[in-house]
C-alpha cells in the first residue's frame, strides 16, 4: 500500500500538468486564428490541400533565432510542395514584426498570435520553444518537432521528402 499511495499521487500531478500540447500527430489541425502582417486574417482551412509547416516561436525565444532561418533556407528546397509558415506569439505585434524584420527571411510567411487567451495557443500549448507542426492536405497533424538544435534542418527535411512523396 505504501508504494501505490506514491505512485497514485504521481499519476495525479502528471495528469493534471500542463502537456508540452494538446496537439499531436494524428490529429486534425486546430485553426490559427491568426493575423497577417498586413491584419488579414491567416486560417490554415484556406491551406486546404496544400502541405504547411508551422512553427511557433518569439523574439524571446533564443532557439527560434536560430530555428526560422534555419527554415527559411529549407523553404525553397520544398516551393511548390509545402508552405512554411512561422507563428510568432509575442504579446504586441510590432515586437514580432520586428523579429521577423530582423531574422531577414525571405521564404517563410509570417502570422501573429498575440493574445494568450486564444483557442490555437490554448489548443498547442507550446511550452516548448520553438514548436514546429506539419499539417497534410487534408489537415491532419503528421510531424511535431518541440525546440531546435543545430542539424534538425537535415531532420526535418529528410522527414518532409518522406511526407511529400508523390
Amino acid at each position: 500500500m505504501k508504494l501505490v499511495v506514491p505512485l497514485l499521487a504521481l499519476a495525479a500531478t502528471a495528469a493534471s500538468s500542463t502537456a508540452w500540447a494538446d496537439v499531436k500527430v494524428g490529429d486534425p489541425f486546430v485553426e490559427l486564428d491568426a493575423k497577417a502582417a498586413s491584419g488579414k486574417t491567416f486560417r490554415l482551412k484556406d491551406m486546404a490541400g496544400k502541405w504547411v509547416l508551422y512553427t511557433f516561436g518569439a523574439s524571446w525565444c533564443e532557439p527560434c533565432k536560430k530555428e526560422l532561418p534555419a527554415w527559411d533556407k529549407l523553404a525553397p528546397k520544398f516551393a511548390g510542395k509545402v508552405l512554411f509558415v512561422t507563428v510568432n506569439i509575442n504579446n504586441k505585434i510590432d515586437d514580432g514584426k520586428k523579429f521577423i524584420t530582423g531574422l531577414a527571411l525571405k521564404h517563410m510567411f509570417p502570422v501573429f498570435i498575440p493574445d494568450e487567451n486564444s483557442p490555437a495557443m490554448k489548443a498547442y500549448d507550446p511550452t516548448h520553444m520553438p514548436s514546429t507542426f506539419v499539417i497534410d492536405p487534408k489537415g491532419i497533424v503528421q510531424y511535431v518537432e518541440l525546440g531546435y538544435d543545430k542539424g534538425d534542418e537535415d531532420k526535418l527535411a529528410a522527414k518532409l521528402t518522406e511526407l511529400t512523396k508523390p
